[in-house]
């Protein structure tokens, strides 16, 4: 990619000034449908050049040396200026309608925060089904599409346990760990997100599309691809990224050393996510990927408490339902029904065991133990006099 040329060569091309972050807020889905849509612009490119530019028109009315500048290649150069398509973008919106796919771009509110915050975020995310604020406490549980019985087994287990804590269980939809993974939070009642390496209407593996109907019905199926994309390898390490971004870790179950679910790993590292692992068996091939990330610092997993005990307060807190509080410790997910209901009836403002009783309707030796539990998890704090608050957020 060449380097921009600096401020004054930069107007004599008639290249707009350099922004320290491309302006896309006021740009639609049509105009960046129409970005997409140039033959060899690619979409990173196309985020370049309506964040320079404005609209496909502009770049097109631009001298050649500000597109070369800007990095385009010679064949982007000749699409854009011939007004070559790969797709039809009125055709796409049409059909994104008939089959029920939301075309959500960057600036739309239900363009999912974490994506927004990739260096590199799509311009457009397709979407099928909803994603609602409780999304936001996802973990991804990835790995091989060759798992053994005691891989599908671990992944089942897990993302069922993560769902019915209250987790949103992230993957690809992928034969293998991702499908247990998805089918196990569904068959617990919970919420899943699958991000797919293809276009929404050309779903791979093709035997997914019963699964694929269920996410979208608890969940969501997510692309960043237009419509009828095929599958091809060259798509699924980036979609990683994306399914990285949206946990806030990435549990690998199992793996052999050239999977995928290691690149997905490797970017939730570099995010500042937690990364965790599955052991296996020392002699499977599908367990060493996994037991590197273990020998590199992954934190070993044999159940769903390792995982949780792992992440830290959330500053803002993210409500799980219109009719609970928001949960800023995540701890607190895995309380039983009596010892959320304590929880939940505590706040900052000081209360003893008898209000506690009276909120909850348990008897006050119930009560008793279990705010020492709760001391003990670090969830409450005991004050003098015998009260309990709440842990603060960010303590």
């Amino acid at each position: 990619m060449s380097e921009d040329p600096e401020p004054e060569m930069r107007e004599e091309a008639g290249i707009p000034p350099e922004k320290s972050e491309p302006d896309l807020a006021g740009i639609g889905v049509e105009e960046i449908l129409r970005a997409l849509a140039v033959p060899g612009l690619g979409r990173s490119m196309a985020r370049r050049v309506l964040g320079r530019f404005g609209s496909v028109d502009a770049a097109r009315a631009a001298g050649e040396d500000a597109l070369r500048a800007l990095g385009l290649s010679a064949r982007a150069i000749a699409a854009l200026r011939e007004g070559r398509q790969s797709f039809d973008p009125d055709e796409e919106i049409a059909a994104a309608e008939r089959e029920g796919v939301a075309l959500v771009p960057l600036a739309d509110p239900r363009y999912p925060a974490a994506v927004r915050r990739l260096t590199d975020p799509p311009l457009l995310l397709y979407m099928r089904g909803e994603l609602l604020e409780r999304d936001a406490l996802a973990v991804a549980v990835v790995g091989t599409r060759r798992a053994s019985i005691y891989g599908l087994a671990q992944a089942s287990r897990l993302a069922g346990d993560l769902a019915r804590a209250g987790f949103t269980v992230v993957s690809g939809m992928a034969r293998g760990i991702d499908a247990a993974a998805h089918d196990a939070a569904l068959r617990a009642g919970g919420r899943t997100v699958a991000v797919v390496g293809c276009g929404l209407m050309n779903l791979y593996p093709p035997d997914h599309e019963k699964l694929a109907d269920r996410i979208a019905g608890s969940g969501a199926l997510l692309s960043e691809l237009p419509l009828r994309t095929k599958p091809a390898a060259s798509n699924f390490p980036p979609r990683n990224r994306i399914i990285a971004a949206l946990a806030l870790g990435v549990l690998v179950v199992e793996a052999p050393r050239n999977s995928g679910a290691l690149i997905t790993a490797r970017l939730a590292g570099e995010m500042g996510r937690e990364v965790f692992a599955v052991p296996g068996d020392v002699n499977r091939p599908q367990s060493r990927g996994g037991h590197a990330l273990i020998r590199d610092g992954a934190k070993l997993v044999t159940c769903v408490e390792d995982i949780i005990e792992e992440f830290g307060p959330i500053e803002k807190g993210v409500r799980l339902s219109e009719e609970t509080p928001p949960v800023t410790r995540l701890q607190a997910m895995m309380l039983n029904e009596r010892e959320r209901s304590v929880y939940d009836s505590l706040g900052l403002a000081p209360s003893d065991i008898d209000e506690v009783a009276d909120r909850t309707g348990l008897t006050p030796a119930n009560v008793g133990s279990i705010l020492t539990m709760l001391e003990m998890r670090r969830l409450v704090r005991r004050l003098p006099g015998g009260q309990y608050v709440r842990r603060e957020t960010m303590e």
